[in-house]
């Protein structure tokens, strides 16, 4: 969804030259992930059979289970593009005046640069194989004693390695991605309290790509009831594990909050302003009431009780740009699932 008619700063990557490959496609998007999924999983149950860890024309539900990170990873970065467009879309009104900056922040936030990602993805490869190598466990599952297969290494390798080697090209994507928003969020000259609608734009970014990345961990975690992971596996995921709970949740705050603190200085404005309204009524009113003008304070009385309205009406207004309860519901959708398996581990291993 790269917009084509926006000078283009620096080249897209290989992974931005796929995914405008697969909008591309005469097909809908989600029919060619599941597609790439079966193909894969087909491919994964071959690498078993040739590897004898199952006889032949016997699928295994560990293969299809692994068979399922290639797309995942794609399209987390792919559909995060997608609500990144549509973001900036809600985002636009803000920005009226600057129609080219935001040209160049849609760019830069749903296409990645060619050189970084390749070099991610060179070194994450090179990393990898070093350590299938040494742990063949890593990138083939179900692995029987004895020699590997070469068939078995050369398709499990090929998929295992290319899985993980985009995960660390995943996270760089929404990092750098949420860094834009920050950026986007600065061009805004003026934090209109009263009319916050347009900057809750990107909240549904943050929330979705955390939630994102925190499913991955948790699919991740599934897959230890399905098989016994190696060594070199678990310590890949348990990095994972480390990186990303922390990571969500920083996803969500830090790229908001700038405009967090320029809308409770907004808030903080108004508020003064409705206090210096309510001390000058308050002096009236005394001076009313000093002159036995009572219908004159009456009217007064009535103008004070309705800036005390508005203060606290004023005082409820949000200064985070998201919805009424949403950070709540989603550190309960990443925290909740971890302390359940928290305290599943614990009563496993210390209760029997």
């Amino acid at each position: 969804m790269t917009d084509k008619t926006t000078s283009r700063p620096y080249p897209p990557s290989w992974v931005d030259r796929l995914t405008d490959w697969i909008e591309g496609l005469p097909i809908p998007i989600w029919a060619f992930y599941l597609i790439s999924y079966l193909i894969i999983s087909v491919l994964l149950n071959l690498a078993a059979w040739f590897n004898n860890a199952r006889p032949w024309g016997e699928f295994s539900f560990v293969q299809f289970y692994s068979a399922i990170w290639w797309p995942l990873v794609l399209i987390v970065i792919h559909n995060t593009d997608r609500l990144a467009h549509h973001a900036l879309d809600r985002f636009a009104p803000l920005l009226r005046s600057k129609k080219s900056q935001l040209a160049e922040i849609r760019y830069q936030m749903t296409t990645m640069p060619a050189r970084t990602v390749l070099w991610i993805s060179i070194i994450a490869v090179a990393i990898l194989t070093a350590s299938a190598i040494q742990d063949p466990g890593l990138v083939i599952t179900e692995l029987p004693p004895g020699p590997i297969h070469p068939v078995t290494w050369m398709i499990a390798g090929f998929i295992g390695i290319g899985s993980y080697s985009l995960a660390p090209v995943m996270i760089y994507h929404a990092i750098r991605q949420l860094n834009l928003v920050t950026k986007a969020y600065s061009l805004v000259d003026e934090v209109n309290v009263f009319h916050q609608q347009p900057l809750y734009a990107f909240s549904g970014l943050t929330m979705r790509t955390a939630l994102f990345l925190v499913a991955q961990v948790y699919i991740t975690y599934a897959g230890e009831a399905i098989y016994d992971p190696s060594a070199g596996e678990e310590a890949v995921n348990l990095v994972l594990s480390i990186v990303i709970i922390p990571l969500s949740i920083l996803i969500v705050l830090l790229p908001l909050l700038g405009i967090h603190q320029r809308l409770a200085d907004a808030k903080g404005n108004v508020l003064e302003e409705n206090s210096m309204q309510l001390e000058k009524t308050q002096n009236k009113l005394y001076a009313a009431l000093d002159k036995d003008k009572y219908a004159e304070s009456d009217s007064l009385d009535r103008g004070l009780s309705s800036l005390y309205k508005v203060r606290d009406e004023l005082k409820s207004l949000p200064t985070w740009p998201w919805a009424a309860g949403a950070f709540r519901n989603f550190l309960s959708a990443v925290l909740l699932p971890m302390l359940l398996w928290a305290a599943q581990i614990f009563l496993s291993r210390f209760l029997g």
